[in-house]
């Protein structure tokens, strides 16, 4: 019969890195949920409950008005137009602030109240803490005692894999993220490193791992550039890919006579160089390519592999041009394509022609290795990964899992990714992959979801070898409302009034499909429109697209010229799947915007919107700036819901408009009003989340040095993100940030205190550290720590350092923190014993995982304590540096038992002779002072002098009478009066 407090016993012995938020559930809310039994609502709520836990604050939810103001709903979803939404609250709302019976909640709970149809709003009553909720901790979420697993049986059958390799496809919003998190953690490796492309989704997988996985277990989250300096032993800084874009083509113009089938194209050349010329050059061989001497594929290869793709024409074009800038810019890799070059360096150390990998050897005792957006990844890039994997699978008898996740067809960057060379890779280096798919659209609601969809019969119009591989059809699991919405329109006023409502819209992004912005946007809404590159991995309540009618127009052009069209399908290629990222952004609308359309673009944009219906069965039509405009301003906002996508906005353009970021942290915290006035939101939870928001926006910007706009003024951004996390009630945070400050901004003669300053800092408080925080300084932090270990040059220093940068490695979670302590400890404890300072060295010794005897008895020795010095020595085994303490005390006795283990020594004899002289005094008879004569004790002395070789000292007599006789003659001081 099994043990009844089993159950009990895990809860207490799980215990994650950082503590879960604690949510509460009402008794009503739990019996409906288990109602719903295992179905996708019941999954849904699960889900739910899981963010709650780790992240409430990024959760997406709907206010509530009237007499419910205060409650938060959050979409469960449902079928057939029945949709349920589940109703919550944190501890300051009004609610819950004004329910007198509901008692005193902890700080900073959440509490789960109902599970509502979407028209039920009648007034819902919080009731009583003690009475009506029960807490539900992240085991029991783990354990679904109250509600199924979250994950959808595809997502399951992948976690549970037990195949070595695995690859994980799926389309946009199929949940493929979530799965990977959930497979990292199902694999039981002991320590997982987690790779992804972006900084944002690096934030929420390690906040995941950190409330909802075990302490037991390490989770290293890094982005894919932060894993190849890490790699390296580097910090060069990150150069962004439009900045080294725009240098190419600047630096182009000198040779727009050598182009050819280019000339006009520039931008596709730059796409063609970098996922092929530069992209697909490897160090060694792998699966189809062939191992490149340098960062760049050679001539010959590059002809054989393009020129079916692109023509001989545009390849020999391409190779002259090449051939002509590196004779003045030298290595293209290096100039125009930095990260490739990092990236070729990373594999070329990983495949050293003999020895071990010249790499930081901590990368590879992780025990799993996950990836997510693979397809982001160009040959050389993933062939880095590739080679991680098998350097970690070396001389291990159970090899590591490797876990993949990605969309070919979401490929906005320029890496012509397919599935088919990565299996390659994978199978000559780590095994044979086995693959797993999501079909399901578990994001985008069914009318955006149909779009996305339709996107994929795009790729007729390109060659075959050029289109990705699979289906591009998911199927659609949510029914939720959502709004497809098409305008036409003219530059000019109007259009000028509807961007510039689109633009300061909370929760709505402008989203552009070519290289620049269009002409038409005012100027000073140009900063505020994306490209789908940088949308890719955002989400947005609503998306607007510029002139994508144009767009399809292209798509769908035939071209005369038979060396253009070849070089296009590449450009096509890129131009479909950035269609496919920019559409699969809304949550719940989508604006279809098409700018002085001609009537093939009208009929290409009407066919797309409608799934090429006639004209009679169309149900998306176009409508006019002034329509679209009266429609926003009727849909009018909750001041709670205009925070949270304030903060939303705020996130999601930090990497990408850093203006915009700023503005929408900043809207956040006004929106929240006066403390005290009538229009103040009174909830604390929001308010920590928009000041909250605000820290993360300053500090980002701080960091990076960012170049804001001059209007902006003077912004002092480490003290505003420092003030802005006190506000949060967060002073931990709000130390933390000032200090990283104070290290960016400190002079050569600050830098070193600085440092230090910030140790201290983070080492006392490893329980403030936010994730973002964490992914966003984790590229310095190495070459900083780095720099405080290389002023351990005295003892002074070591004696500081040794306290303050073992907590720092802890808190910031170093994957070489072992191997750098043990390194420490050594120089450290050998400065102190140098400048003797043996007490600070000794307390360092006993500090260690492992003893040091032999250590240990050398600052006992300095101390003067040489009885527990000789038994360190003792312990260590030296038997000698034993005899020599114990003889410095002296204990005769301890030292024949040492000289017994050595066998012989020359002190033998008179040690032995010694212990019997000592012996035979304590035999000495009490009353052998009194009765023992003066001659007696002559002998007796005389004895003793004799036996120790001592002789007797001359009288004293003979030399008191040399001072008198010196004295006598001395002359004698002149006679002075007194004062």
């Amino acid at each position: 019969m099994p043990n009844q407090d089993q159950p009990a016993l895990f809860e207490t012995a799980f215990e994650t890195a950082k503590p879960a938020n604690l949510v509460y559930c009402h008794q009503e809310f739990l019996e409906k949920l288990a109602e719903h039994g295992r179905d996708p609502i019941a999954k849904r709520t699960s889900l739910l409950l899981q963010r709650l836990a780790v992240d409430s604050q990024r959760l997406h939810y709907k206010a509530t008005y009237g007499p419910n103001r205060g409650w938060r709903r959050s979409r469960l979803g449902g079928s057939h137009g029945s949709h349920y939404y589940a109703w919550w609250t944190t501890q300051g709302s009004p609610p819950i602030k004004e329910a007198a019976a509901f008692g005193n909640p902890p700080e900073g709970a959440l509490f789960l109240r109902d599970i509502r149809h979407h028209d039920d709003h009648s007034p819902l009553d919080p009731q009583g803490f003690e009475a009506h909720y029960l807490p539900i901790t992240v085991p029991e979420i783990r354990r679904e005692e109250y509600s199924p697993a979250p994950w959808t049986t595809a997502q399951s059958r992948f976690a549970a894999g037990r195949q070595p390799v695995r690859i994980l496809k799926g389309h946009p919003g199929s949940g493929k993220t979530t799965a990977l998190w959930n497979a990292a953690d199902a694999s039981g490796a002991r320590r997982v490193l987690y790779v992804t492309y972006s900084r944002d989704l690096a934030a929420l997988a390690k906040d995941y791992f950190d409330r909802f996985c075990s302490v037991e277990r390490q989770f290293h989250v890094v982005t894919y550039s932060a894993l190849l300096r890490e790699l390296l032993s580097v910090d060069t800084p990150v150069v962004g890919e439009n900045e080294s874009r725009q240098q190419f083509i600047r630096d182009l113009g000198p040779f727009a006579r050598m182009l050819g089938p280019w000339s006009g194209h520039q931008a596709a050349l730059y796409d063609e160089w970098h996922a092929h010329l530069i992209g697909d050059a490897l160090p060694t061989a792998a699966g189809r390519f062939a191992a490149c001497p340098q960062p760049r594929v050679a001539d010959k290869a590059f002809k054989d592999r393009r020129t079916k793709s692109i023509g001989p024409t545009a390849a020999a074009a391409a190779l002259d041009v090449a051939a002509r800038m590196e004779k003045d810019a030298g290595s293209l890799a290096a100039k125009y394509f930095p990260e490739l070059a990092l990236a070729w360096k990373a594999a070329q150390r990983l495949t050293p022609a003999t020895g071990e990998p010249h790499v930081n050897k901590a990368l590879l005792e992780f025990d799993c290795l996950a990836v997510d957006e693979i397809q982001d990844l160009t040959p050389v890039e993933a062939f880095v990964l590739v080679q991680l994997a098998g350097a970690m699978n070396r001389g291990r008898r159970v090899p590591v899992p490797v876990l993949l996740a990605g969309d070919e067809a979401q490929t906005v960057r320029p890496t012509d990714f397919e599935w088919a060379w990565l299996n390659d890779m994978l199978h000559s280096t780590v095994g044979t992959p086995a693959e797993f798919k999501l079909a399901v659209n578990l994001r985008s609601p069914r009318r955006i979801a149909e779009l996305v969809n339709r996107v994929w019969d795009l790729y007729r119009h390109i060659d075959k070898g050029e289109r990705p591989s699979g289906s591009g059809y998911a199927e659609i699991d949510d029914d939720a409302n959502d709004q497809v919405l098409h305008c036409t329109a003219v530059p000019g006023p109007e259009l000028d009034e509807l961007l510039t409502a689109m633009a300061a819209r909370e929760g709505l992004a402008l989203i552009h499909l070519d290289e620049t912005v269009p002409a038409y946007v005012p100027d000073a809404l140009k900063p505020a429109v994306l490209s789908a590159r940088e949308a890719k991995g955002l989400d947005f309540h609503s998306v607007c697209v510029l002139e994508p009618g144009r767009h399809l127009e292209k798509i769908a052009r035939d071209t005369d010229r038979l060396s253009i069209a070849e070089i296009e399908d590449l450009r096509k290629r890129l131009a479909i799947d950035q269609l496919r990222v920019a559409l699969s952004r809304p949550a719940e609308r989508l604006i279809w915007l098409d700018t002085n359309p001609s009537e093939a673009v009208l009929e290409h944009s009407s066919r797309f919107l409608n799934g090429n219906k006639l004209s009679a069965e169309r149900t998306v039509m176009n409508s006019v700036p002034a329509a679209l405009l009266r429609t926003l301003e009727e849909d009018q906002l909750d001041l709670e819901e205009r925070i949270q996508r304030c903060q939303q906005d705020a996130r999601q353009y930090l990497n990408v408009r850093p203006e915009m970021a700023w503005s929408r942290a900043q809207q956040a915290v006004a929106l929240l009003g006066d403390p005290g006035t009538q229009t103040a939101v009174e909830d604390k939870a929001v308010q920590r989340a928009a000041y909250l928001t605000l820290a993360e926006v300053c500090f980002t910007l701080g960091f990076r040095k960012a170049r804001l706009a001059p209007e902006l003024g003077r912004l002092r951004l480490f003290e505003d993100a420092s003030h802005a996390a006190a506000r949060a009630d967060e002073p931990g945070l709000s130390a933390i940030l000032s200090a990283i400050g104070n290290v960016q901004n400190s002079s050569p003669a600050e830098r070193l205190p600085s440092l230090l300053f910030f140790a201290h800092r983070v080492g006392s408080r490893k329980a403030d550290l936010a994730p973002w925080l964490m992914v966003e300084v984790g590229p310095k932090i190495v070459s900083w720590v780095d720099e405080l270990e290389a002023a351990l040059h005295n003892g002074h220093n070591a004696a500081v350092l040794i306290q303050k940068l073992p907590p720092l490695y802890e808190a910031l979670g170093l994957v070489d923190r072992g191997a750098r302590l043990e390194k420490l400890n050594k120089r450290a404890i050998q400065l102190l014993l140098k400048d003797k300072q043996f007490r600070e060295a000794l307390s360092a010794l006993q500090a260690m995982p492992e003893r040091q005897p032999k250590l240990e008895a050398e600052c006992y020795e300095g101390l003067g304590d040489h009885r527990r010095a000789a038994e360190c020595h003792r312990e260590a085994g030296g038997l000698k540096e034993a005899l020599a303490c114990y003889r410095s005390i002296p204990d005769v006795t301890e030292a024949l038992k040492v000289i017994k283990e050595m066998g012989d020594h020359p002190a033998a004899e008179s040690l032995q002779w010694m212990a019997r002289l000592d012996k035979l005094v304590k035999e000495r008879p009490a009353a052998f002072p009194k009765s023992v004569t003066a001659a007696e004790k002559k002998h007796l002395e005389q004895l003793l002098e004799q036996s120790l070789g001592v002789a007797r000292k001359k009288p004293q007599k003979a030399v008191a009478k040399k001072v008198a006789a010196k004295k006598a003659f001395a002359p004698k001081p002149k006679y002075r009066e007194p004062f």
